[in-house]
């Protein structure tokens, strides 16, 4: 694994927590939003997993997560897997230091599927903000939302 890979993954091993008032409707009631990432075994892989607050109690993961590095490939992978059955996938790259960016294939249970983009920026060791892009079939990135994350000190 090259290093810029291992650094990726080490930045995210913790916890975070990212506002959602900006966001919130009745449609999700959620305050705020928890990432948790770990080391897989051999610290080669991350196990991750993203989950909903309200009124400070956890309600629920949405996603699980898999960040590894793929040999055969050569590249950084993230899989990604739905409450609703949704699958995720798509390689991560670094575009500068402290910053990545990926693109990922969604494909729901009916057999749908669409293109995500992801960019993140990382401004500190505990902070990093993260947007998520609709991408058309032009390649055309529009932004959907963005997240402060902040890591929760254990």
């Amino acid at each position: 694994m090259p290093a810029w890979a291992k650094a990726e993954m080490q930045r995210m091993v913790g916890t975070w927590l990212a506002d959602n008032s900006a966001y919130q409707s009745t449609d999700e009631p959620i305050d705020a939003y928890g990432m948790e990432w770990q080391w897989g075994i051999g610290e080669q892989s991350l196990t991750g997993r993203l989950y909903g607050l309200r009124d400070g109690a956890e309600i629920g993961t949405f996603w699980e997560f898999r960040q590894f590095w793929h040999p055969g490939e050569n590249q950084l992978l993230l899989y990604q897997f739905g409450a609703n059955g949704t699958v995720g996938w798509g390689p991560l790259r670094q575009t500068a230091e402290k910053e990545n960016e990926m693109i990922q294939t969604f494909v729901g249970p009916d057999g749908h599927s669409s293109q995500v983009g992801h960019r993140t920026v990382f401004t500190s060791a505990d902070e990093h903000v993260g947007s998520s892009f609709t991408v058309d079939a032009d390649g055309t990135w529009t932004e959907n939302r963005s997240y402060t994350w902040r890591r929760v000190q254990q």
